[in-house]
């Protein structure tokens, strides 16, 4: 066998500035680069000879750019839901965005496919690929709702549900007290006293007073009263969103370099790094209290760290994803909640008095604090945040689901694996024939609908109804509702009783901000608020 080396060659051979050594190099990259268009070849007639899906797309007949419709859809998206819920009424349809075509359903089908066991609801959220050839993997992903890859936010496993259903709700009656003695203490403190109508912007008070209340139940007290604790993760609720909606701008082959570019990716990496700590030093104490729950009633962390959580009790990383997984998406909806109540407070203060006289006349316990009772009494307020999320709930859009296998809807319409589908319930809000008067705000509409015989439970904030779909629908409808609306009603009643509220003259209820299917209240807005000097 002959070796062939630079030195057995005239340098001639090669041509100037180049050797066996760099010849061989490039036919190996070629080699590389031969296989890679291989694979790629055959990924794509893969792909071609899979059925595609094929629903109409709104906007196509008179908008033929699907980049024009897919900045529409950006813009004025309620608007759209709205036109596709009358061209396409009861029938399924598509909508071009930034992360492909999303595929909505009709109402009629949610009974039908909410325990299906193809449809995903954290493959929906989680930025995942669906049993797609490794090598175009980046190429097709499903729709991001969180952006995962970059927001480090996703869908919580199935075990932290269970021990949110089974664990953490069944011992929300405890919590109620505590919560309230938290709410009692702080809401003065953090949104101010005003002895004359006062132009307030409410936003991040608001966040200041909820966040402590979600560390309690998902952590634990110590956490709840640590000003690092709090900083970290009510920082994280808003840097997580404020990242998703800028990262919404870039179709998604762009965002990898806009993440570097954006200040986000580097606060978020910060405020998990401060966060491990922090979860390092709860898992140390729970180890030393020999597995014993820290709080009573336990925290969600406790129930996730005991010997029914074999699989995550030692892991900070698990602890780590739960805590800020939880903390953003629990939080977010509660105190966003809160504020679209106080913005409609002062856009509609005809229900004040009502709401005010039910706050200061319902039960309370011996040290004066809100039990279960106390919270069943609320029956009008109750009525009323059920209302303002009707109108001003954080998605346009629910059920959301990705397609984790092929599957046909109940109409026929083939659904490719690693498709998204949800359904149009910002529509269905608007529904003159589901509620008289839709685009009305009424705050007792919920409230009288439960004066009817036998319809006492079933209007209630935390019910699930096919008409009802703030909270989702089916299995996956949200399983933080019930400590949410605790929290959100505690609140409220005692703002109810502390202050006064108005718009700003001359100014109507301030508009939401709404980008794709994103709703937020506006966090600049102020709404003019006057204490009052006599409250219990």
């Amino acid at each position: 066998m002959v070796t062939i080396s630079n030195t057995t060659l005239p340098p001639e051979y090669f041509g100037s500035g180049r050797t066996l050594d760099t010849i061989t190099g490039v036919d190996k990259t070629r080699e590389i680069l031969f296989s890679i268009s291989i694979v790629l070849c055959i990924a794509l007639v893969w792909l071609s000879a899979r059925p595609k899906l094929k629903v109409p797309i709104l906007l196509s007949d008179t908008i033929k750019s699907k980049k024009q419709r897919v900045h529409e859809y950006a813009v004025r998206s309620r608007e759209l839901m709205s036109q596709g819920y009358r061209e396409f009424p009861n029938q399924v349809f598509g909508i071009d965005t930034k992360d492909g075509t999303k595929v909505v359903i009709p109402l009629s089908f949610l009974d039908n496919l909410k325990s299906h066991p193809h449809l995903s609801f954290k493959a929906c959220i989680d930025n995942v690929s669906i049993d797609q050839p490794s090598a175009i993997n980046t190429m097709l992903t499903l729709d991001q709702d969180m952006l995962l890859e970059y927001t480090l936010l996703g869908g919580p496993p199935e075990y932290v549900i269970h021990a949110i259903r089974g664990s953490l709700t069944p011992s929300l009656p405890q919590y109620i007290p505590i919560l309230h003695r938290m709410i009692k203490s702080t809401q003065i403190k953090t949104l101010g006293t005003y002895k004359d109508w006062t132009p307030v912007e409410i936003y991040n008070s608001v966040l200041q007073v909820v966040g402590p209340c979600s560390a309690r139940a998902f952590h634990g007290d110590i956490p709840s009263q640590n000003p690092e604790w709090l900083e970290v993760t009510t920082g994280y609720v808003v840097t997580v969103f404020d990242s998703i909606k800028a990262l919404k701008k870039w179709p998604p082959y762009l965002r990898p370099i806009a993440n570097r570019l954006l200040p986000y990716r580097a606060k978020i990496d910060h405020q998990w790094a401060k966060a491990r700590k922090i979860l390092a030093a709860s898992l140390k104490q729970k180890a030393s209290l020999g597995g014993k729950a820290i709080n009573e009633p336990p925290s969600l962390f406790d129930h996730l760290t005991s010997e029914k959580s074999p699989a995550s009790k030692e892991s900070i990383d698990k602890q780590l994803i739960y805590q800020m997984t939880l903390v953003a998406v629990g939080t977010m909806s509660t105190f966003s909640t809160v504020v679209q109540c106080i913005y409609d407070l002062a856009g509609f203060p005809d229900f004040i008095a009502g709401l005010r006289e039910e706050a200061l006349s319902c039960p309370r316990d011996e040290d004066g604090l809100f039990d279960k009772d106390s919270l069943n009494s609320l029956k009008k307020l109750d009525s009323f945040i059920k209302e303002s999320l009707r109108l001003s709930s954080g998605d346009l859009t629910t059920f959301h689901r990705a397609a984790t296998a092929d599957l046909t809807l109940p109409d026929g319409t083939f659904i490719p694996k690693g498709t998204k589908i949800e359904t149009n319930t910002c529509a269905i809000h608007a529904d003159n024939t589901k509620f008289e008067n839709a685009t009305s705000f009424d705050g007792l509409r919920f409230y009288k609908y439960r004066q009817k015989p036998a319809q006492e439970h079933k209007h209630t904030l935390v019910a699930v109804t096919p008409n009802d779909l703030a909270f989702g629908f089916g299995k996956h409808a949200c399983p933080g509702r019930y400590f949410s609306q605790i929290v959100i009603k505690i609140f409220l009643a005692e703002f109810l009783i502390n202050y006064d509220v108005k718009c700003l003259p001359g100014q109507s209820r301030p508009k939401n901000l709404e980008f794709e299917a994103m709703v937020d209240p506006d966090p600049e807005a102020k709404v003019m608020l006057k204490s009052i000097n006599t409250h219990s």
